[in-house]
């Protein structure tokens, strides 16, 4: 663990130690600080790797720094030997579409440029970052309609016997669905309330509240992406922006299967993406919630696909199997029992074979007692192992036996 000192003031700054002996670790050995929480950030962290022998053989006889953040951002950054002019600086964005997130100095400085300023065997570094980040947008709930409440409402939302108040003219504004549900050139004819069934009535209220600027209170992040939900079916995106932008719809490993969920369900690409970025670096603990196993699979399998850079479903299908995502293997073998053709029928093999997949490989069997001339005048088929060939060769024999 990399030894580490809090700063002072108000800015970002955090001092580290080497030691003498450090400079004798292994090439690519990386010490690690803790993971300092940015306060009114909305749970954004940085820390700092230090590499004392260089993080690769071409950095050899230089030490190699790198600041590390878990959430784009802009920053700027200068690390400092203390006692020396020895510094480096950047300004660097981190985001999603460019990781790891992580930046910083390859070739820091040269442990022949260090060895004059160890004191005690100690070496000293500063390192000062500057973050850009955004007053909280849990402050900046939207309050113009406060000053409108002394116009009693002429509208309701009803949910089961229950009812949320609101202003027709105001939901004109923010719904484009509204307006068009309650525009008319009858006053008559325009109704005064929607009946909500698809939602909860905590959700309903969360959402107007929110559009007219109250305190939402501590709300679960289930109720939280229903809401946004609600603002997606009725077409209040400037709502929805809003609201996504909350600390509370930050990623972790609590929030991140609703959230995956909403934003595979509601075509949400650039957050589905920032979950598959989020997941690589978490899936081991993502994959212990209870919830994860109720996810729809096919949202998992393209989790896993752009998380670990897989190309095919029969990538999936290995990766999914040797990290025990069970409702995963099941339901990709599933669809591929029902459909094994000439084009897949040797991947399907050396997958069924590799895993010990007995109903897949009984699927393939079958198929090649079937379609045996194609299958074995194919190359593919002759570029398998003489083990696995010998094998599916003799589950056929046996099939045939049974069959007769």
């Amino acid at each position: 663990m990399l030894a580490v000192q809090r700063g002072f003031a108000c800015k970002e700054v955090q001092t580290f130690t080497l030691r003498k002996a450090d400079l004798k670790k292994p090439i690519g050995e990386c010490l690690e600080s803790p993971n300092f929480a940015v306060p009114n950030s909305g749970g954004l962290k940085w820390s700092i790797d230090v590499y004392p022998t260089g993080e690769t053989d071409e950095c050899k006889g230089y030490i190699s720094v790198f600041i590390n953040v878990n959430k784009p951002v802009k920053s700027k950054c200068r690390c400092t030997v203390n006692g020396s002019s020895i510094e480096g600086s950047f300004a660097y964005e981190f985001s999603y579409s460019d990781p790891p997130l992580n930046f910083g100095w390859e070739k820091f400085a040269s442990h022949k440029s260090l060895y004059s300023f160890f004191h005690m065997n100690k070496l000293t570094f500063t390192c000062i970052i500057e973050l850009n980040i955004a007053t909280p947008r849990d402050v900046l709930v939207p309050h113009g309609f406060q000053f409108y409440r002394h116009v009693p409402p002429d509208f309701e939302f009803v949910i089961g016997s229950e009812q949320v108040p609101a202003h027709k003219n105001f939901l004109l504004l923010i719904s484009p669905v509204l307006k068009a549900m309650l525009s008319d050139d009858t006053a008559e004819s325009k109704p005064s309330k929607i009946h909500i069934t698809e939602f909860t009535l905590e959700a309903v209220k969360c959402a107007i509240d929110f559009c007219y600027g109250r305190e939402l209170g501590d709300l679960s992040i289930k109720t939280a992406v229903s809401v946004l939900r609600f603002c997606d079916q009725y077409f209040m995106a400037a709502v929805a922006e809003e609201l996504g932008k909350l600390s509370l719809f930050d990623l972790t490993i609590d929030s991140f299967c609703e959230i995956a969920r909403y934003a595979h369900e509601c075509h949400k690409k650039d957050l589905l993406d920032e979950c598959c970025y989020f997941f690589k670096g978490h899936h081991g603990d993502i994959k212990a919630k209870p919830e994860f196993v109720d996810l729809p699979p096919i949202l998992v399998v393209d989790v896993l696909k752009k998380a670990f850079d897989l190309k095919t479903e029969f990538d999936v299908l290995d990766h999914a199997h040797r990290n025990g995502i069970s409702f995963v293997v099941d339901y990709l073998e599933e669809s591929l029992v029902e459909a094994i053709s000439l084009d897949n029928f040797c991947p399907a093999v050396r997958y069924a074979w590799k895993c010990s997949r007995d109903s897949l490989k009984n699927a393939c069997a079958q198929f090649l007692i079937n379609n045996r001339e194609e299958v074995t005048d194919s190359k593919d088929f002759l570029d398998l192992s003489a083990d696995v060939v010998r094998s599916i060769l003799k589950v056929a024999h046996e099939m045939k036996r049974k069959i007769v």
